[in-house]
């Protein structure tokens, strides 16, 4: 995935920008990926300084999920702004990882921007994925499934007799 590594050794100061199109292809090269298709632009930002980068990300697009309720496979609109920064440092391994920090050789040449375009698209996704547009209703929801579910939540007819410890209580409420 060479497209996602950044030279910064030889460009100038200054903001350069940097566009990716991301894809099912992009996420194939990660395990366990929980988005198999998608269609997102990230644009980069990159902030070349004197002792830093400053790594602005925009994200914008569709990903592939299914819906929490009832399964069904839907397009889900993503969107993200994410700041990264990036120092040097002269034994980067031995700092603790951050999230917004990340620390590298003053002999590297490239940054490698993939596992960052790959946090902050996950990220975008939400936690609770519902295709339905109007709450409430269930338009787009599978409706064989969501029958299948309602009928496990309906309570069975109780054939047993009253408890008869509630006798007393019943007493009092006619009285």
């Amino acid at each position: 995935m060479r497209e996602y590594e950044i030279p910064f050794v030889g460009i100038k100061i200054g903001v350069h920008n940097y566009n990716f199109e991301v894809n099912g292809e992009f996420f194939k090269h990660f395990e366990e990926s929980p988005i198999a298709e998608c269609d997102v632009n990230v644009r980069l930002e990159f902030d070349k300084k004197e002792t830093l980068f400053v790594l602005n990300f925009f994200i914008d697009g569709k990903v592939n999920v299914e819906c929490d309720r009832c399964l069904a496979p839907f397009q889900k609109d993503i969107f993200g702004d994410f700041v990264c920064y990036v120092k040097f440092a002269e034994n980067p391994d031995e700092i603790p990882e951050n999230d917004e920090i990340i620390y590298i050789s003053r002999d590297e040449s490239h940054i490698d921007v993939s596992q960052l375009v790959y946090e902050y698209i996950i990220l975008c996704v939400p936690v609770q994925r519902m295709g339905c547009t109007t709450p409430g209703k269930d338009e787009k929801c599978n409706q064989e499934v969501l029958k299948h579910l309602f009928a496990q939540l309906q309570p069975e007819p109780e054939n047993e007799k009253p408890d008869p410890r509630w006798d007393g209580l019943k007493k009092l409420k006619k009285n």
